[in-house]
């Protein structure tokens, strides 16, 4: 079923006000904190249907999600639990706060936190049988389906392995492991620059500091030819 923006965003405002009124936090700072959330997070869209999606991809695919707060590069790939069949599942990378998804300090702190200085941030990999879209608690969530060059391709991956500090995982949860990452996250570095990046290594035109969040993302690569 559909959520349109205005009732997602409802939603989202009066769970936020709830949150700020149990930790007593001054009612003079909501505006400013959803502003920064929408400056963030960008404006929401109606869930799109995935059910379009092809069961298979052919090589050289790239698959960005991009939800709510997240986005996700996936790469279709051969199956490790069938092997042989042609069936396909999905390596994702995708780049977070350390503290948040690996700590676990959230809360009205750890956004403070994240928006307004750098910490240190995390580059997940993961293997799945569907995509981020697919499974995401935090809905709505679209597809961009981005066929690549060999060459182009090549450079991606390259561009995302040099993005871990080390190859040694700080920790492992979910299907994903999680490594150090090379950067530090922060509001002008978060995982919709990082997929920029990523993207614009392979030689696509996007510009990452515009993608400041899922809206400015999703923007430019829907002008992809």
């Amino acid at each position: 079923m559909a959520i349109s923006v205005a009732e997602y965003g409802k939603s989202e405002v009066q769970r936020l006000a709830s949150m700020f009124r149990k930790q007593n936090v001054p009612c003079e700072a909501f505006p400013l904190f959803v502003a920064c959330l929408i400056f963030l997070a960008g404006c929401t869209t109606a869930h799109q249907d995935l059910s379009a999606l092809p069961k298979n991809f052919p090589p050289g695919t790239v698959i960005v999600s991009l939800d709510t707060w997240h986005a996700m590069l996936a790469f279709p790939v051969p199956s490790q639990d069938v092997p042989n069949n042609g069936e396909q599942e999905y390596e994702e990378w995708g780049y977070a706060e350390r503290a948040w998804y690996v700590e676990g300090r959230t809360g009205l702190s750890g956004i403070f936190r994240a928006l307004l200085w750098p910490t240190d941030g995390v580059v997940e990999v993961g293997r799945h049988p569907t995509i981020w879209a697919e499974r995401t608690p935090q809905p709505p969530a679209e597809v961009f389906v981005l066929p690549l060059e060999p060459e182009q391709y090549r450079n991606l991956r390259v561009f995302l392995e040099s993005t871990r500090l080390s190859p040694t995982a700080l920790a492992g949860f979910g299907g994903s492991d999680f490594y150090p990452s090379v950067r530090s996250y922060h509001l002008f570095h978060t995982c919709h620059q990082y997929a920029a990046h990523a993207l614009q290594a392979a030689g696509l035109p996007l510009t990452p500091a515009l993608a400041f969040n899922r809206t400015m993302l999703g923007w430019q690569l829907g002008r992809l030819p």
